[in-house]
């Protein structure tokens, strides 16, 4: 059965997750620039538009971005044995995460995570019942080791809904929108689809919620270095190499 949007009971535990977040957190960043999930009178394309590509300045970045998928696990990404940890908290459809994803990550992926200083894991920290939808079909992707090619496309998403230059997040998160960039990562259809409206997945995006809350995170992103949250989130790379360096020496 191809997965849909009505799942009244699991759908009303995550809402009730995504509620006790937002009562810590309030929203994106602590409050600001949340995208409308509710807009339907934007294109219908796919994330690039007509032409493949994106047309926002983020969703060029992203798009840009090299990713080291050779080390690649799940949500994680940097080797096993790399002396620092970052978990990071984020929902997909929060800008601030976006702006960190487009101008951030990449930077990190290059000079630490790629050169095996740094391990980073995505966690699931959605406060919409549309991201939640969305951090499910992650999952989902990571089960068939493409969390990251996903993860690209669902921030290009979120950058081109921000710009109007692509479908709200209504649309892109909903579920022809996440099929769509299901297919576009190379996932295995049926396995996703079964993927999506099983437990397992789901159960995964609750987990990471609870621990959220547990950490008393107050916002997305939110950051967690070698088991330690990280008091305010560094706004330029700069700012994240005088936090990481010294972890380093």
């Amino acid at each position: 059965m191809p997965f849909s949007m009505h799942r009244p009971a699991r759908w009303a535990s995550l809402a009730l997750l995504g509620f006790l977040a937002a009562a810590f957190a309030a929203a994106c960043g602590g409050g600001d620039d949340v995208p409308d999930p509710t807009a339907t009178d934007r294109a219908t394309s796919t994330p690039g538009g007509e032409t493949g590509q994106p047309r926002s300045e983020h969703g060029q970045l992203i798009a840009r971005a090299s990713i080291p998928l050779e080390l690649a696990d799940g949500t994680a990404i940097g080797r096993a044995d790399a002396p620092v940890v970052i978990e990071a908290y984020e929902d997909f459809g929060c800008s601030h995460c976006l702006h960190f994803t487009a101008t951030i990550e990449p930077h990190l992926f290059e000079d630490y995570v790629a050169r095996g200083k740094v391990r980073l894991v995505y966690r699931y920290f959605p406060l919409q019942q549309v991201t939640g939808l969305a951090a499910i079909a992650a999952q989902c992707a990571a089960e068939q080791d493409k969390f990251w090619e996903y993860h690209k496309l669902l921030f290009i998403a979120q950058a081109e809904a921000n710009n109007k230059s692509g479908p709200g997040l209504g649309i892109a998160f909903g579920p022809d929108g996440l099929r769509t960039m299901a297919a576009e990562a190379g996932l295995e259809s049926a396995g996703f689809e079964a993927c999506v409206t099983g437990d397992a997945a789901f159960n995964i995006v609750q987990e990471d919620l609870r621990e959220a809350n547990s950490l008393g995170l107050r916002g997305t992103p939110s950051f967690v270095i070698n088991g330690e949250v990280l008091a305010g989130n560094p706004e330029t790379f700069d700012d994240w190499k005088n936090v990481l360096d010294p972890l380093l020496k």
